[in-house]
């Protein structure tokens, strides 16, 4: 079983996740920029805080990142999926590089594969709105939330879903049950959660309290199935 991250190492494994995606943008930005963001990287590895103020800090460096922490200028809300969307899972997958299930073949899996029995209630992960609810191919019973400022978190498979399309939950809020509708070979939950429309892996940012962990970071020992994109 991995470590539990603590709230500092969730706050700097989530800032070199943004300032990764972000680099690409400002590939011409000057040595003292790229110092500053050092600066504050270093900054936030220091800070140990409640969930609340973590998200906080969250959103401060997603406003810095977005160009949106301009004076007088309204700002976005955002919430980080910072809690673990089911309870009692196995790890069965991980994100990045493993052997498809179905074809054998290697490829990118953009979340993680979380396997529980056949109605395991799913819980939203932060706050947002359903930005889709329904059958998508390849995932089956799909749920998708927008958090704000691009964060987004995806829900693959589900046996049942308990929310619509448009509807703003909270965090913690039953949105769903564990199933195996769609490209799957076993119960269980694929969850990916997205900054931009790229994928980063989910476990940067949860709360790792339960669940037994039994594939490496190599590759899973017992892949149950879902799509890769």
């Amino acid at each position: 079983m991995l470590p539990r991250l603590s709230a500092a190492g969730r706050i700097a494994s989530f800032a070199l996740t943004v300032c990764a995606i972000a680099m690409p943008a400002h590939a011409n930005s000057s040595a003292a920029d790229a110092f500053q963001i050092d600066d504050q990287l270093e900054g936030s590895e220091k800070i140990i805080t409640p969930l609340g103020e973590a998200d906080a800090n969250f959103k401060q460096m997603f406003d810095v990142w977005s160009g949106r922490a301009t004076a007088g200028k309204p700002q976005l809300e955002v919430s980080v999926p910072s809690i673990e969307p089911v309870s009692g899972y196995r790890l069965t997958s991980y994100f990045g590089n493993r052997s498809d299930p179905f074809s054998g073949g290697r490829g990118n899996h953009h979340g993680i594969d979380m396997a529980a029995p056949t109605g395991t209630p799913i819980y939203a992960t932060a706050d947002g709105l359903i930005e889709r609810a329904g059958w998508v191919n390849g995932y089956g019973n799909f749920i998708e939330i927008e958090h704000g400022n691009q964060v987004e978190t995806r829900y693959g498979h589900l046996s049942r879903l308990n929310v619509e399309s448009y509807q703003r939950v909270k965090k913690g809020d039953l949105i769903g049950y564990v199933g195996s509708t769609g490209r799957s070979t076993g119960p269980h939950l694929h969850y990916e959660v997205r900054i931009a429309g790229k994928p980063v892996n989910p476990l940067s940012f949860m709360n790792q309290m339960n669940g037994t962990l039994l594939a490496d970071n190599s590759g899973a020992t017992d892949d149950i199935g879902g799509p890769n994109d």
